[in-house]
């Protein structure tokens, strides 16, 4: 019987071998490469300002140190572009997977009139835009919507590549469940969302999740759209920060910091800087492992089959 196993194993010559170990430490050096600058923006996030004076270049802090995150969050400016920011991003990714959804369903009908037509408007929208001017207009001008938080949750509604993963979805679902449920009576919206939306969660998922990560980090429409610096979405706050080094009204007293002592408190500012970035992307890297085994189902079983 050992002899048998022994048998039945693949047998690898030395270049297999080494073409594997090659591809690891490949792999190894390209995580290390993606990684690195992360743990180097928290390092210097979690450095005192003297420390970070003697040695800027540090692999981890001798006495780590949450004082700019104390001090980021002490203010109200952070904590107000949180909740505004979390409140778009709910918002929008609500709203575009409902209308993206009702889209799709709509169009995956072979019986609806002008459905060609609808199709090929699409198609033309996911290569073709109007571009930034007219769209510029049309949202300042036509809707009004300057220095209104519409304007950055109404006009991405529909994703065009987003429709076609929710439509290539539901043509794989059987036609007899949406039959079945018209003999017992039910309409449209009800097979829409009692039927067809329980049944495609992963799907939903993960379109909700491009829709969410391409929200939370979008800064570009609220510098377009936005005037008042209350309701700048928290990507947009900390980019000003960081490469214009236009700190916020909020953090404009840091020469006047106290401790308990009463002896005055330097605060280190690219610490401060880093400790903005941290901040932004921790909500996304915390959801993100909840929802990976729907993004991964979903772009399987949502995906265009030739």
């Amino acid at each position: 019987m050992a002899n048998q196993t022994h048998a039945n194993r693949i047998r690898h010559s030395f270049g297999d071998n080494l073409f594997n170990a090659f591809n690891i430490v490949l792999f190894v050096l390209i995580a290390f490469i993606i990684i690195f600058p992360f743990f180097n923006i928290l390092a210097i996030s979690l450095t005192s300002n003297a420390e970070y004076m003697r040695e800027p270049y540090i692999l981890w802090p001798k006495a780590p140190t949450l004082e700019s995150y104390a001090y980021i969050f002490s203010t109200s400016l952070i904590p107000r572009s949180y909740a505004l920011t979390i409140f778009i991003t709910i918002a929008a990714t609500m709203l575009s997977t409902l209308v993206t959804s009702m889209l799709a369903y709509g169009l995956c009908r072979g019986d609806l009139l002008g459905q060609k037509f609808f199709m090929i408007y699409l198609l033309i929208t996911m290569f073709f835009s109007g571009g930034l001017i007219p769209n510029y207009m049309n949202i300042t001008k036509t809707l009004g919507w300057s220095n209104n938080l519409l304007a950055l949750i109404v006009p991405n509604s529909v994703s065009v590549f987003n429709f076609i993963i929710v439509r290539s979805f539901f043509r794989q679902l059987p036609p007899s469940l949406e039959e079945s449920a018209r003999i017992d009576g039910a309409h449209e919206l009800t097979i829409l969302f009692r039927i067809i939306y329980p049944l495609s969660i992963p799907t939903l998922a993960t379109i909700a999740m491009f829709v969410a990560v391409g929200t939370w980090n979008s800064w570009f429409a609220a510098m377009l759209y936005m005037r008042d610096e209350k309701l700048y979405p928290l990507q947009l706050i900390v980019r000003n920060f960081i490469v214009h080094e236009a700190r916020p009204a909020d953090m404009q007293n840091m020469e006047g910091l106290r401790d308990a002592a009463g002896n005055r408190i330097f605060l280190n500012e690219t610490g401060l800087k880093m400790a903005c970035a941290v901040a932004t992307v921790l909500p996304m890297v915390i959801i993100y492992p909840f929802i990976q085994k729907y993004f991964e189902k979903g772009m399987t079983i949502g995906a265009v089959k030739g």
